[in-house]
């Protein structure tokens, strides 16, 4: 982590004006504020300051700058789709990227090091440590506001930073382990800069100690629209548990101190009985509405969102219904859902499917549960208005005529989070909302924390629970060592593609599941209109001890002679 001079504030302005950030019409609302204040600068025709510019006196005494800095720590800190959830899933049994958006590849492949650790890839060391940077100059300047007529705006950006420099620091820690916990901004004067690494037992209660803070500070939920997007009481306690949830799993919980899962228990049910700002679960997969769950901003059971505006091109990210789409719609297949996710979702009675069932092999898309077609386009199935055409030869193969180089390897596609009302054949990109933190996972982290305990009764309330409501899936009965596997089941399949699988399966101690090789099918239709399908192997994978965690750059290694490299790099 290189150390950053503290002269000005404009590189934060910069980053908050020209992001297309969590929140439309905030963004829009900013965008009007920062305009205002460049058009009233220019009254005096002799005030030469620069109008592209602010000084940092100038930001510490003005609260709408403060929370135009604040702004772009949410822009640097909020990650979503590729960087989110879909790069994740590629470097798993979820995914195959099919253009390496996020340098997966070297990863699945066996190649990372600390020397190739581009500024594409989900490494992110110094993105984050820029974040945690911004959030302690914010903590050493913001008294300087008045603290009289600003006290409420001052309290609630407190609020927060606390909760995006505990985000920042959770974002690290699933990727490193233990890091340096920094809160000294550092500028020219330093000469020097030796941070050792915590451990991660010391990271976490960092965060916890942020969460704390940010918890005391922060609203339940803002009455205006224009605020919708930022940290509340309810995003800080979802943080919480996620981190607690970590913190129990085997991987670092060696010794299986309950106490850890009673703390990870605690804090999903605080989420759950929340009486701030009341969480209910949305949409169903039983009635075709499961993706109105992240296509409906804001509703009932987000926690946390960060919504793009429609209105100007944030490639990647408001463009995201065309990149997923498939080639025959002018869309990019930009991940393909391998064959091992495919054949993880249920068949409709609840029971597993397999290829080496007949019936199953014969039509392996029928009866399955109903999240499978909300979740991923596999082929003849309806899609804007047309069947799908995997198959050989098909509009949506590698053999189309339509961009056939965007064609997916696998021969499947992600549907989920795809608005299908898009028209991305004349503006490629449309408002769209990415759902960092949901009641399902909430749901899912108490169950599992529930049988880890023993309490086999209340995990299995919430496990159907959540497969009635989301899914109309008959309900489990298994105890013990097969409830948790059920548990761990349910969260591949309705978590799917939202960044979790990657971290899960490290945490559960079993990372090496994930790096099978990727699958996919090949598709050839029958002379009578019926499909054969035979298996194919899409990429080959390579499993490395050292990548249940990503390696430190080399560059921070040589910035900080202090630090130390994670195992099993060079």
């Amino acid at each position: 982590m290189k150390p950053q001079t503290n002269h000005t504030i404009q590189s934060g302005i910069q980053a908050a004006k020209s992001a297309v950030g969590w929140s439309g019409k905030l963004l829009a609302g900013i965008s009007i504020l920062t305009g205002m204040l460049v058009m009233n600068s220019c009254k005096d025709v002799l005030d030469l300051k620069p109008q592209n510019a602010y000084s940092e006196s100038d930001v510490w005494t003005d609260p709408n700058l403060v929370q135009v800095f604040v702004n772009g720590i949410y822009n640097q800190t909020v990650m979503a789709y590729k960087d989110g959830g879909f790069g994740w899933g590629a470097q798993t049994d979820e995914l195959y990227g099919n253009f390496n958006w996020t340098n997966e590849n070297s990863y699945v492949q066996g190649e990372a090091t600390p020397d190739n650790q581009t500024a594409s890839s989900l490494n992110r060391w110094g993105d984050l440590y820029s974040s945690i940077r911004n959030c302690n100059v914010f903590l050493k300047n913001v008294s300087q506001l008045d603290t009289v007529s600003n006290a409420q705006a001052i309290r609630t950006m407190r609020g927060e930073v606390y909760f995006l420099r505990a985000l920042a620091y959770f974002e690290l820690l699933k990727r490193f382990g233990g890091v340096p916990l920094i809160t000294k901004v550092y500028d020219v004067n330093d000469t020097g800069f030796n941070e050792k690494r915590a451990s991660w037992t010391e990271t976490k209660d960092f965060i916890l100690a942020d969460i704390e803070q940010a918890g005391k500070l922060l609203p339940a939920a803002y009455s205006a629209d224009l605020d919708k997007g930022r940290a509340t009481t309810g995003a800080v306690l979802a943080l919480k548990s996620r981190l607690l949830l970590y913190a129990a799993s085997p991987y670092f919980n060696t010794s299986g101190d309950r106490k850890l899962w009673q703390q990870a228990k605690e804090a999903a049910k605080a989420v759950i009985d929340f009486k701030g700002a009341p969480y209910a679960l949305y949409g169903s997969a039983a009635n075709g509405t499961y993706n109105k769950t992240y296509l409906d901003f804001f509703n009932s059971e987000v926690i946390f969102a960060r919504v793009y505006s429609g209105l100007a091109r944030a490639d990647r990210y408001n463009t995201v219904s065309r990149d997923l789409s498939p080639n025959g719609y002018e869309g990019y297949s930009a991940y393909n859902v391998i064959q091992q996710m495919v054949d993880a979702f249920e068949m409709a009675d609840g029971t597993a499917f397999s290829w080496t069932n007949p019936a199953h092999a014969k039509n392996p898309y029928a009866n399955r549960d109903p999240r499978f077609y909300a979740t991923v386009l596999a082929n003849n199935q309806l899609f804007k208005g047309r069947t799908t055409q995997f198959f050989e030869g098909g509009d949506d193969s590698p053999q189309s005529p339509y961009s056939p180089w965007n064609a997916s390897k696998t021969r499947y596609v992600i549907r989920k989070m795809v608005d299908e009302s898009v028209d991305w054949q004349k503006q490629d990109y449309a408002a769209s909302q990415w759902v960092g933190f949901r009641l399902s996972e909430i749901y899912l982290n108490y169950m599992e924390a529930c049988a880890a305990l023993g309490e086999d009764g209340e995990a299995l309330t919430y496990l159907n629970k959540l497969r009635s409501q989301k899914a109309g899936m008959p309900p489990v009965n298994a105890s013990g060592a097969a409830l948790m596997d059920k548990i761990r089941q349910e969260r591949r399949i309705e978590l799917c593609f939202e960044g979790h699988r990657y971290f899960d399966i490290r945490r559960w101690g079993m990372a090496e599941v994930g790096s099978k090789d990727a699958l996919g099918v090949i598709i050839t239709k029958q002379a009578d209109g019926t499909f054969t399908y035979q298996s194919a192997t899409v990429q080959k994978r390579t499993w490395l001890p050292a990548l249940y965690f990503y390696p430190i750059p080399r560059t921070e290694l040589q910035r900080n002679p202090a630090l130390t490299q994670n195992p099993n790099y060079n």
